[in-house]
């Protein structure tokens, strides 16, 4: 494994703690921990409290980010863009000298039912996980000194991703995730097994995080080993004062419909020809799954630990696994009070298709014992049919204030998009009620440039997506970029830009307009395209994705792109807000921008949303050097 870092020039650090207007918001730094064979990453998805220890994960095809074969509302809705644009996503390239050979669904999953039916001898991972621990050069300022070729997480006969990383933990640092079992004389022990592990451990030595025995009486069940993910550590005090380490995530309850059909047009149909027709992708994971949670308390490096579940029944009130549905549910988050966040299905209608997901919460009594989850109905309260207009809603990140972050997405048009929003909601736990809010409902992230301006924000069908919240109410994610304007559905998708929102201001900014610096008159802006925000940790530091261009005139017109991860670090004794960080629209780069920037419109969506050929051959050309 290879891990490259290097840092901004001098310009962007700090020059002086006397001109606050003349430091970014935030100082931003490059880090990469792509494992060999990876063409895509790594991205970011994890940090420590004290921003030292990162988790990330590297593709090694150019599939969605958010993709996983775990959590369906990732990937169980129709393409909305244009026939090409939708056949490619799925099908790829029929060569594979094209870069966009890797760029599909369908040949990822087919090398999962390949090996699950011996079709292949060897096999290379497609996802792999990693897991950095970064010194301090107190110097200059915080800097990530990731060199070291250790710990690392990655194993080519294993899909790895890393979902959480703990150093407040007695014994760690920990690394939170899951994996495919490693594919061993042409086969694989299990599907997928959630594990935690010391960040100096090998793979081999992490902790199984086990479903809940008995397995139902099938044996097919209990050969496949079932299916586990582990989503976040925490250290919990329930009310009556019991102090335990828990990992949230969610585990296999069974087969849908009893029976291994569902399995098997997941992982291992016979029709190779014509094996995963996007219709398939309903049937994933192949198990019904329930959110779960582990004490990992007293946890041996190696060891084996039996979890239970955190909610007793899906949403209906069906805990029999009724109907032709595949019934999954999952807790992506647990605060230290014990509440965990998530999703889980209801039944829209009785057929492969009928299921839907919405977003839940897990609380515990006094002693800790889970029961039936709340959905959280407020966030679509607005919705006259929600049940038609909304396809998903999910909770992702719940902070010890009990404010819960998470994000709906339509099935119906708006404005010609099917658009993603985020919500916040302040839970009460006494009341199990809260108060809810939809900041960018049918708005868009102003630039620095259109905000000195006066410019509405107002966009119909405008996209947000949010990933992790703070303890100060700091929410990150990714939005539509401030020009992108143009119709989604049956067209091309719209770039995205990572956006950081305040829920006490209500102010939202986009990141690549606070990471700039100011000397006189002149203002500086590096040759980034931040795209998504991931992870935030209490003292503010960010994690982010984008893109990093080798000149001026590349950024303008956006060719020879390399995909690097960011950290973003709140700048010491910068006075004032975000507002008042440098103009980044004063630089002689976007202002020069502006104009090619808007004639590019909708054309520049390769490189964005997929990655294709472009920044996959400067990947390539870059490991050679």
């Amino acid at each position: 494994m290879k891990f490259k870092v290097s840092l901004l020039s001098s310009a962007l650090l700090l020059a002086s703690n006397s001109w606050a207007s003349d430091q970014p918001y935030y100082t931003i730094q490059e880090f990469n921990a792509v494992a060999e064979g990876a063409n895509f990453g790594a991205y970011p998805s994890a940090i420590s409290d004290d921003g030292t220890f990162i988790g990330t994960y590297s593709h090694r095809a150019a599939l969605s980010k958010e993709i996983d074969i775990g959590l369906p509302y990732t990937f169980n809705r129709e393409c909305q863009f244009d026939n090409i644009l939708c056949a490619l996503e799925f099908e790829g390239s029929e060569s594979t000298s094209d870069a966009s050979y890797e760029n599909a669904y369908k040949k990822w999953r087919n090398a999962q039912s390949d090996i699950s039916l011996g079709r292949s001898s060897s096999y290379v991972s497609y996802f792999m996980g990693n897991g950095l621990v970064c010194g301090t050069d107190s110097g200059i300022s915080e800097i990530l000194d990731c060199a070291s070729d250790e710990p690392q997480i990655y194993d080519d006969t294993t899909d790895v991703k890393v979902t959480d990383v703990d150093n407040t933990i007695a014994g760690g640092p920990y690394v939170i995730g899951y994996s495919s079992a490693p594919y061993v004389n042409g086969k694989r022990e299990y599907t997928r097994r959630a594990f935690m592990k010391y960040s100096s451990d090998n793979i081999s030595t992490a902790t199984d995080l086990m479903p809940e025995p008995p397995y139902e009486n099938i044996a097919e069940y209990e050969a496949s080993g079932g299916f586990t993910s582990a989503h976040k550590v925490q250290t919990v005090t329930y009310a009556n004062g019991d102090k335990k380490t828990l990992v949230v995530g969610s585990s296999s309850v069974s087969f849908p419909r009893g029976n291994v059909e569902y399995f098997n047009s997941c992982f291992a149909t016979t029709e190779y020809d014509y094996r995963y027709t996007k219709n398939e992708l309903v049937r994933c994971p192949g198990f019904d799954t329930q959110a779960y949670v582990w004490d990992v308390t007293n946890a041996v490096a190696g060891d084996q630990v039996v979890g239970s579940k955190l909610a007793t029944q899906w949403l209906d009130g069906n805990s029999t696994r009724r109907g032709n549905l595949t019934w999954s549910a999952n807790a992506f988050d647990i605060n230290a009070a014990g509440i965990a966040v998530g999703t889980s299905t209801f039944e829209r209608s009785n057929n492969d298709t009928g299921g839907r997901q919405r977003a839940i919460i897990m609380q515990p009594d006094a002693s800790g014992v889970y029961g039936v989850p709340i959905q959280i109905t407020a966030v679509t309260d607005d919705i006259e049919d929600q049940d038609d207009w909304i396809y998903n809603t999910w909770a992702v990140a719940i902070s010890d204030q009990n404010l819960i972050v998470g994000n709906r997405e339509y099935n119906t048009v708006k404005d010609r998009n099917k658009p993603t929003e985020f919500f916040v909601y302040q839970y009460d736990p006494a009341t199990s009620l809260g108060t809810v809010k939809l900041p960018l409902l049918d708005k868009k992230v102003l630039s620095t440039k259109q905000r000195l301006a006066n410019e509405s924000g107002n966009k119909a069908g405008a996209n947000s997506e949010v990933f992790d919240v703070n303890k100060d109410g700091v929410v990150v994610g990714k939005a539509d970029d401030y020009d992108q304007y143009f119709p989604v559905y049956e067209g091309k998708p719209r770039s995205q830009t990572a956006f950081v929102y305040d829920n006490a201001s209500g102010g939202s900014w986009r990141l690549n307009d606070l990471i700039c610096t100011q000397t006189g008159d002149t203002v500086e802006s590096p040759l980034y395209r931040i795209r998504s925000a991931k992870v935030i940790n209490d003292d503010g530091v960010i994690l982010a994705e984008g893109f990093k261009y080798a000149s001026a005139s590349d950024y303008r017109i956006k060719t020879n792109a390399v995909e690097v991860s960011f950290k973003l670090t709140p700048t010491p004794g910068f006075i004032g807000t975000p507002n008042d960080s440098p103009n980044c629209w004063e630089s002689d780069l976007l202002f020069e921008e502006d104009e090619p920037y808007e004639r590019q419109g909708a054309a520049s969506f390769w490189l964005w949303i997929f990655a294709l050929p472009l920044i996959l051959l400067r990947r390539r050309s870059g490991k050679q050097s």
